[in-house]
């Protein structure tokens, strides 16, 4: 049944994107739907529409009022407007589709998306002499495996993202807890204590295994501090999932001890996010832009706080952090050459200086490029959201290395089914480990001898460094 509403919501979406090409002229008439031009009803000027098909959920609206004033005013001006579409929980499912629907987007999010990269879904920005200005200027900032594929450019830096923890400190002090947990046993013993206290009317933790990401962001990456290698090693070019045994554990116990919000099987990212803000959660792990989602998208009306994410051990956090490395979006390479003009207009407003600081200064990113954030900070946050200080602190963190996960074709369940199943008890970490690590190696090995890994960005060194 929930695969029948996925699709069905898909189609939706894509009749609803797909309606944002036909535009009626005063006529009556369709005027050019097929290339995205529309006509001004008032001054009958053609305006070309650019369509951006979005995964941004955390500042959507902000970013939606700052296209908006764009298309009124210069995007006015140059006869450029840009028409913005959002999918947050399905974006890639979602953008496949319409791709393969024949609905294709003129901007999208594919920096993360290798699969996509190399099936030539984007433009190499290095080719498009117009945006040369703005390779120069990110070049700094430039990462194999987020901004470039090899020799290939195809999105520009958009933000670091941290991952720290937050919490409802009205449900701790309920409970009697003074501070957050230092472990993540410490974690599931306070998630226990809280679900207890609430009785139903609240619960310790908040997870989600419908989101397929939760369990390499939210446990690997969010505690890479402690462990000081991520499940793949770029040094070595091997897989080893055993230094997260203690974080699967303690998901699995708080799940299996009823502590979680129920249930994680049946609730995604946003409406966890959502049972946080109503106060029904008492600890869930955030990365930076959820600032933005607790004041802005899911309004959290009571005191809530951020800390770090707790260490796997008690040897405390050893090393620095993760920051997610996220590029900015794609051109496709569907983008006719004619319409190649209106479409560089349009990225280059994503890409504006003046649009990166109006995010910094309502908590919504943290860029790459520190002048910017001093900018702001001399001339005064235009909204400071709760938190925002210490959420966008990044002192001990560090932009994530790139991992080839999705260059590997498997021969049995992936890590994120093989977490599921041991945390809902069907299986243990003791029976599955070896197996998996031995999976994942073996299918990288397969991936590398049939020419699909570029060791020169996968197995790059990386270290993130000990915490001074």
């Amino acid at each position: 049944m929930k695969r029948v509403i996925s699709i069905l919501l898909v189609v939706v979406m894509l009749l609803s994107f797909a309606g944002c090409g036909k535009k009626e002229t005063p006529g009556g008439t369709d005027d050019k739907a097929s290339t995205g031009t529309s006509t001004d009803s008032t001054s009958q000027k053609k305006v070309e529409e650019v369509y951006f098909f979005s995964s941004i959920g955390a500042y959507k609206t902000l970013l939606e009022q700052e296209i908006e004033k764009w298309n009124n005013g210069e995007g006015a001006q140059k006869g450029v407007r840009i028409v913005m579409e959002t999918n947050i929980d399905n974006y890639g499912t979602a953008l496949e589709t319409m791709i393969q629907a024949g609905t294709y987007p003129d901007l999208a999010d594919m920096y993360a998306r290798v699969d996509m990269l190399k099936a030539g879904y984007a433009r190499n920005l290095y080719e498009i002499k117009e945006i040369q200005d703005l390779v120069e200027r990110f070049k700094p900032y430039l990462s194999q495996g987020i901004n470039l594929q090899g020799d290939k450019l195809y999105s520009l830096p958009l933000e670091l993202v941290p991952l720290k923890m937050v919490y409802n400190a009205e449900i701790f002090k309920e409970c009697g807890l003074t501070e957050p947990p230092k472990t993540w046993d410490e974690m599931a013993d306070y998630a226990k204590i809280i679900t207890e206290k609430g009785n139903g009317k609240y619960y310790g933790f908040g997870w989600t295994t419908m989101w397929t990401a939760s369990f390499q962001r939210l446990a690997m990456k969010a505690t890479i501090s402690s462990t000081g290698v991520g499940w793949f090693n770029n040094n070595t070019g091997t897989y080893d999932f055993k230094p997260f045994e203690k974080v699967i554990k303690a998901i699995a116990r708080m799940y299996q001890e009823g502590s979680m919000f129920p249930t994680p099987l049946d609730q995604h990212i946003d409406p966890i996010r959502n049972r946080f803000a109503e106060g029904l959660v008492g600890m869930e792990i955030a990365p930076s832009y959820d600032v933005s989602v607790y004041t802005s998208q899911f309004p959290a009306k009571f005191d809530w706080r951020v800390c770090e994410v707790p260490a796997i051990t008690e040897e405390g956090l050893i090393y620095n952090g993760i920051a997610l490395n996220r590029g900015n979006i794609s051109i496709t390479k569907w983008v006719e050459e004619s319409r190649l003009p209106a479409v560089i207009e349009a990225f280059r407003f994503m890409h504006s200086k003046e649009l990166y600081k109006k995010l910094y200064s309502n908590s919504a990113i943290i860029p790459h490029e520190m002048e910017l954030i001093e900018e702001v900070k001399k001339a005064g946050f235009e909204y400071e959201m709760p938190n925002w200080s210490v959420m966008s602190d990044i002192t001990y963190y560090v932009g994530e290395p790139v991992r080839p996960d999705r260059l590997l074709t498997l021969d049995g369940d992936n890590y994120h089914t093989v977490f599921t199943n041991i945390m809902l008890g069907e299986t243990t970490w003791e029976a599955e480990i070896d197996a998996l690590n031995k999976r994942y190696n073996d299918a990288y090995k397969k991936a590398k001898d049939q020419g699909l890994i570029d060791v020169s960005i996968y197995e790059a060194p990386w270290d993130p460094g000990k915490r001074k």
